[in-house]
């Protein structure tokens, strides 16, 4: 039963994820307490919902930056981050390089 409740909620997720999405909300769609619901994420994905969701943003937003003009503050905004700045240093942490440059970066491949 783990199994399938974490399958659909990471279905959901990736389907509602530029509408701010936190723990609350999610465990709110899954019928299931947030505690019940990190622990079997975590169980099967073997990551915390919230590193999930986090990395499931940052993927987005770096596919927006290669295939949109969007602004990086608009791109920021549009998947739930509380600010540019917060957002790049996130980005940064996670790709190894700030959202600007992996524009320019992987702009060049495509």
């Amino acid at each position: 039963m783990k199994n399938e409740i974490v399958d659909v909620i990471v279905d959901w997720i990736d389907q509602h994820l530029d509408e701010g999405l936190n723990i609350e909300a999610v465990a709110a769609k899954s019928g299931y307490s947030k505690w019940h619901l990190q622990r079997a994420f975590k169980e099967k994905k073997g990551i915390t919902l919230a590193s999930f969701i986090r990395g499931r943003r940052l993927d987005q937003a770096a596919q927006c930056l290669v295939n949109s003009s969007k602004s990086i503050m608009t791109i920021s905004m549009d998947l739930g981050f509380s600010s540019q700045q917060c957002f790049q240093r996130v980005f940064k942490k996670h790709f190894n390089v700030t959202p600007r440059d992996y524009r320019v970066q992987y702009r060049q491949y495509h």
